[in-house]
């Protein structure tokens, strides 16, 4: 997805995403050019608990 599709499909809440594919540009940013929802949230709390869990589980993953 793209980021304006996810903003689209998930108005008014916090979205935990994981990379698709991506790139870093010459000014050593990370681009995201595809994305994939894995969860919606309704608050920041959630949403930060999600990702810490999946992170530790696997911190190779791109969140």
């Amino acid at each position: 997805m793209k980021w304006e599709d996810v903003c689209q499909a998930f108005p008014e809440q916090w979205v935990l995403i994981e990379a698709i594919r991506a790139h870093t540009n010459e000014k050593s940013e990370r681009i995201l050019d595809e994305r994939a929802p894995l969860k919606k949230f309704s608050n920041s709390p959630d949403a930060m608990k999600a990702y810490q869990e999946i992170h530790r589980d696997d911190p190779t993953r791109e969140l």
